[in-house]
């Protein structure tokens, strides 16, 4: 999910809702040596979570760094408010061995974990993470953890049991997974409300009313200029994956999970991409898409083609995530004021309410080489971390966006965020603007509640902060699909196995290209039933044994 980068929305992983106080003291600390398991496994006295290392220590990294990363002038990864914070507060001086763009950083990692020069510190991905552990390469940090970690560390890290077991092998904590929020992966539909009642059409609470909107919004000229030139459902050339005018809600409503390991009826572990209800689904498409209320050319238009489109007013709905209120709805907003985007849940083709599929959030996880001086490093810079970000002593200014707008969030080494953050933020807010207090927020949200205020007394300019966390958001649809328990969550979560390496690029090319086709009418409704006999063969049976042996271990 790529979040967006705006200055007040860049900051939408450093979801504040858990304030904790992070215990803290003047007292400094003498640098440890790595303790044996035998030894950390005991009792220990207690530590002081941001202790400073007296005399300092210095400690290796390797990482990704982006090319959009700005620093102010006369700085560097080396030299940034984050790595004086580290030497000032920590007495930890970071020296990067390399750093890499995103393209290139996993290719260049990959080399150092098969030539064994590695770095103290380093972020990885599963299969390098199993790769680590595999090799001996990887250092138990089960108990350094558990002694050194500050408890708004543990909080947020421990608070979602899967994204800390994604990280753990044989019983031992062997990376600091690079934790986040399920739901805010959530999608739901999105309707320009002021076509609605300018048509005299009903709000969409199932699918049948989405399908006669769709159906209005293309044939009844809802912009008035007399032209037909208008389209009832964005869709991009990536289907369901994206978070903007995504298929993956108008799946959902039909009860089928692309893109996802759901458990069957025996408890078996399966892919939700094959299911029947996908080709339910597809016809649909297929059906909306000869009716013209889908851009013809929708093949070969990426999100941010779709996107102008949308900005220009000639689509007026879509599926997508909670931030999409800030692009394109913000644009749409921005080029006609009048424009009254809104969240209407998740609408189900039948009695059956729709369940909402979240993602994993863990991708990423931060290791630390076997055998590193001072592993116990590592977590008290990411105790920093969320004592900076989460905690009552939060700086937000000077440490993730300045007041010019800077954004200094990319430079922590290690990083993780709450579960539920966003929409514990949405919470607050609500409550905030009800009662017309914001004296409980804590200054990210004051500046939310301050642009929501802003946009309610007339400024269309900030109806992006009202789209994210005010009335017309995505939040309390999907608050109410958590409580209810209306969740499909992706059962398998580990490394990618041995076939899905070799082969799962393939299927997901096969995949795409056939349910553009069936939607297409390039091919029919029954070609589904030939691509999941091909998946069966080319290798989605053997992925199926090996994730259900993947489940077996996690029991």
């Amino acid at each position: 999910m790529a979040m967006k980068q705006t200055k007040a929305t860049s900051l939408v992983v450093l979801s504040a809702a858990l304030l904790f106080v992070t215990a803290c003291s003047d007292k400094k600390e003498t640098a440890q040596p790595s303790a044996s398991p035998a030894a950390t496994a005991t009792a220990q006295a207690a530590v002081n979570p941001l202790g400073k290392y007296d005399p300092p220590i210095e400690v290796t990294a390797v990482r990704s760094l982006s090319v959009s990363t700005k620093f102010r002038d006369g700085e560097s990864i080396e030299n940034n408010v984050w790595s004086r914070a580290y030497e000032q507060r920590l007495g930890i001086k970071v020296k990067y061995l390399w750093t890499a763009n995103a393209g290139d950083y996993a290719q260049k990692l990959n080399v150092s974990i098969a030539s064994g020069e590695l770095a103290d510190i380093m972020q990885v991905d599963a299969t390098q993470l199993k790769q680590l552990v595999d090799s001996g390469q990887a250092e138990d940090l089960t108990a350094l953890f558990e002694k050194y970690a500050s408890p708004l560390a543990k909080k947020i890290v421990t608070e979602d049991g899967r994204q800390m077991k994604a990280a753990t092998y044989g019983g031992k904590l062997m990376a600091i997974p690079r934790t986040g929020s399920p739901s805010d992966s959530s999608q739901v539909l999105w309707v320009r409300a002021d076509w609605l009642k300018k048509l005299n059409l009903p709000e969409p609470k199932t699918m049948q009313d989405v399908f006669q909107i769709s159906e209005a919004f293309t044939k009844q000229d809802p912009d008035g200029n007399k032209v037909d030139d208008t389209f009832g459902l964005a869709l991009t050339n990536a289907l369901q994956a994206s978070g903007i005018a995504s298929l993956k809600p108008f799946f959902n409503g039909f009860h089928a999970y692309v893109d996802h390991w759901i458990q069957d009826s025996s408890g078996r572990l399966v892919s939700g991409s094959i299911q029947p209800e996908v080709k339910t689904a597809l016809a649909k498409l297929q059906e909306m898409y000869r009716a013209g209320q889908i851009d013809r050319e929708f093949a070969v238009k990426d999100v941010a083609k779709v996107n102008e489109q949308i900005i220009a007013g000639k689509i007026g709905m879509q599926f997508g995530a909670w931030y999409t209120a800030n692009t394109p709805l913000q644009g749409s907003k921005n080029q006609d004021p009048t424009a009254d985007w809104r969240a209407y849940g998740l609408p189900s083709i039948d009695s059956t309410p729709a369940s909402l599929q979240i993602d994993m959030p863990v991708t990423q996880y931060f290791v630390v080489k076997k055998g590193a001086k001072n592993p116990e490093a590592a977590i008290k810079m990411l105790n920093l971390m969320v004592e900076l970000g989460f905690s009552e002593n939060a700086n937000i200014e000077q440490y993730f966006i300045g007041k010019d707008g800077f954004l200094y969030n990319t430079y922590p080494l290690l990083f993780v965020s709450p579960v539920n953050g966003n929409l514990n933020i949405h919470l607050h807010l609500t409550q905030a603007l009800a009662a017309k207090d914001p004296s409980k927020l804590n200054l990210e949200e004051k500046g939310y509640y301050d642009k929501i205020i802003d946009y309610r007394n007339g400024n269309t300019k900030n109806f992006y902060e009202e789209g994210m966390y005010g009335n017309v958001s995505a939040w309390p649809y999907v608050k109410d699909k958590l409580d209810n328990k209306l969740v499909k969550e992706q059962q398998f979560f580990g490394a990618p196995t041995k076939t899905m390496s070799q082969k799962g690029a393939i299927l997901s090319k096969m995949m795409l290209e056939t349910f553009t086709k069936i939607i297409m009418g390039e091919s029919p409704v029954d070609d589904f039933d030939k691509f999941v006999a091909d998946w069966h063969k080319l290798g989605g049976d053997d992925i199926t044994k090996e994730v259900n042996e993947w489940a077996a271990q996690q029991k």
